[in-house]
């Protein structure tokens, strides 16, 4: 075989090796593009700007607790308790602005409402770090540790509340956090509006900061990261901190939109953000994947949930089509990952 042919096969292998790296990369992003497509055109009440907007409402809570989530399966790791937390700081935050765990008691005679959310973000920063520190103090895996703290959330949540909900009147902050913009015509919801700017400053950190740089090192290989000096305790017990935050502000924006503090708040937001991460492209092995992925798979999961009610489908069979699509996400990262060996073995008889 001559050199010329060699050269050429080698970099027609090349081409069809970014060609797949390109496609996988983008492979999100044409599911929701076909995703939208699909429902645009078999339903007409969806390609309303009111149904657009309340798609990116609808988004909000969810998107900025995957944010979280996110950074955790990038190391490796895994927070169960996320869902827990949302409950948690709403019902914080409603009990400090009503000043009463009474439902149906006294409302809006507490302290201000950027008082209450503040402690509530604070306590979910907190309780996050404490994660990470029994987690790396103590070596125990974050499963075990982070499902034995939505436990204890969720009962706190119901033991405060008494099982029902604590409802607020709004104050000039919460107002404004639920308030919506008007941009070339569209109210764009200021939730929304906020999980842009939290993504942005998030992948500002991923990309051009150390920190990032040792979320995706210890993802990569743990032990060769703390072999190189870099301090793996700390930047794990900063990444629960920051799921933590990240899932208490999403119980604000829940607990805002519906004007109450509930146990309930935070239902099926730890599975919704594990599969959203892992369809956005982020390997539950850690090391790979991004924070606009994560984004993309939120909002695959939101439309597909919003194309069931727009197709009459059951409500019953939204839970179907979650556990469906948690299912979906992790077969495609065992793929992605190279894992199927019969797969394998046809690409290497290929």
């Amino acid at each position: 075989m001559s050199e010329t042919t060699i050269s050429t096969s080698r970099e027609r292998n090349e081409a069809i090796e970014a060609l797949r790296r390109a496609l996988a990369a983008a492979g999100p992003l044409l599911v929701l593009l076909l995703l939208i497509l699909i429902l645009w055109i078999l339903s007409p009440p969806f390609r309303s700007p009111t149904s657009l907007m309340l798609l990116a409402l609808e988004a909000a809570a969810i998107g900025v607790v995957a944010a979280g989530q996110t950074f955790v399966i990038l190391t490796g790791g895994i927070d169960l308790s996320v869902e827990a937390m949302v409950s948690f700081a709403g019902v914080t935050a409603a009990i400090l602005i009503a000043g009463t765990n009474v439902a149906g008691g006294q409302i809006a005679f507490g302290i201000a409402d950027w008082q209450a959310v503040l402690i509530a973000i604070t306590a979910g920063l907190a309780i996050g770090m404490f994660q990470g520190l029994i987690i790396t103090g103590m070596n125990m895996n974050p499963l075990i540790v982070t499902l034995g703290f939505r436990s204890m959330l969720l009962g706190i949540s119901l033991v405060w509340t008494r099982g029902a909900g604590i409802n607020i009147q709004k104050g000039p902050f919460l107002n404004f956090v639920t308030s919506t913009v008007d941009l070339f015509g569209l109210r764009v919801p200021m939730p929304f509006i906020i999980v842009l700017g939290i993504y942005f400053l998030l992948w500002i950190v991923l990309k051009h900061t150390k920190f990032g740089r040792y979320t995706y090192a210890i993802g990569g290989n743990e032990t060769a990261t703390r072999l190189s000096g870099i301090n793996v305790d700390r930047v794990k017990v900063f990444i629960y901190g920051i799921s933590g935050l990240l899932a208490a502000i999403g119980g604000i924006l829940v607990m805002a939109r519906l004007q109450s503090g509930a146990y309930q708040n935070g239902t099926n937001m730890t599975l919704i953000s594990v599969a959203a991460v892992v369809i956005g492209g982020t390997a539950l092995s850690g090391g790979v994947g991004g924070i606009w992925g994560t984004l993309i798979g939120v909002f695959i999961i939101r439309i597909v949930e919003a194309g069931l009610v727009y197709m009459s489908v059951p409500s019953n069979a939204k839970e179907i089509v979650i556990g469906a699509i948690i299912v979906l996400a992790v077969a495609l990262d065992v793929i992605r990952r190279g894992d199927v060996k019969w797969l394998r073995f046809r690409r290497t008889r290929a």
